[in-house]
């Protein structure tokens, strides 16, 4: 079964399964883009068939006054630039009002809140403050170490999201598929939706050549949440993140409903264009859409 399609005005479609699913994050490493090219190329994108698959532009709660700035520079017509902004323990209140203060030019979709992971009392605080906090979609960023201490539980029927993190610059910092599995399958379970990023390049799991670290495949979480939603035993789930040949993992997203999508919302990416053109050598994408 293909996926359903979203299509653009030129006819050429963005499968209804990756919608969104790429937030624009590319002031964050390892691209560290300027805020003025990260906010122009984001709006320029909008032009691009490609703009059905990306999500709101990740921005730090410090930057949005000046991406304001910069958007009201650009030709975006009437469309406000939507943000998903990262804020520091402790500032949420800082981040809601912000949403409120930015100006036509800039929309604030969400907040993606860190937390202190080095003391227990403050971030259990912290999400419980989070979980008042209705007026925006709050992700909640913990840490393997807290996801073992039961914030999971903390977050369980508040409406409050997870966001995650899946790599970065050193090696400690990448969960093994264990790790991973185990945290994807108890947000499944607990129906908390979740949001992962960083390390997330490619669609299949690979390691890097150059760092010798090994990457998750998105594609990989993608089944294997999938899997989960389905009651598949943890082995599988685990093993699914494992898989490095591509082929069974491109059949099962053929086959795949897309409601995989309903727990595992969106991760972040400096470059939407490497993980589309990841979809597009495996047949997933249309071909010339990126």
């Amino acid at each position: 079964m293909s996926p359903a399609r979203t299509t653009d005005a030129a006819g050429r479609g963005v499968p209804a399964q990756f919608a969104g699913f790429f937030d624009d994050a590319a002031t964050f490493p390892p691209g560290l883009a300027p805020l003025e090219k990260a906010v122009s190329d984001h709006v320029a994108r909008w032009a691009n068939p490609l703009v059905a698959a990306v999500g709101p532009a990740v921005l730090k709660l410090e930057d949005l006054s000046g991406a304001r700035r910069i958007a009201a520079g650009l030709d975006g017509g009437d469309r406000a630039v939507e943000v998903a902004a990262v804020t520091p323990a402790g500032q949420l209140q800082a981040a809601l009002d912000a949403a409120e203060q930015v100006g036509p030019e800039l929309r604030v979709v969400a907040v993606e809140l860190r937390t202190d992971p080095s003391d227990q009392d403050a971030w259990a605080a912290q999400i419980r403050e989070a979980a008042a906090a209705t007026v925006l979609p709050v992700f909640v960023e913990l840490s393997a170490d807290q996801v073992r201490g039961g914030a999971l539980e903390l977050l369980e029927g508040t409406g409050l999201r997870l966001k995650y993190r899946t790599g970065g610059i050193e090696a400690h910092l990448f969960p093994s598929p264990e790790q991973l599995a185990a945290v994807l399958t108890e947000a499944v379970a607990a129906r908390i939706p979740f949001k992962l990023t960083a390390g997330l390049h490619e669609a299949v799991r690979y390691t890097n050549p150059a760092t010798g670290f090994p990457h998750h495949g998105f594609l990989n979480i993608a089944m294997a949440t999938e899997a989960s939603r389905a009651h598949e035993p943890a082995e599988r789930v685990a093993r699914l993140l494992t898989e490095t040949v591509p082929e069974p993992l491109v059949e099962l997203a053929r086959a795949s409903d897309g409601s995989w999508r309903e727990s595992f919302t969106s991760f972040g990416t400096c470059s939407v264009g490497e993980p589309a053109a990841s979809l597009e050598h495996l047949g997933l994408f249309p071909h010339g859409l990126v």
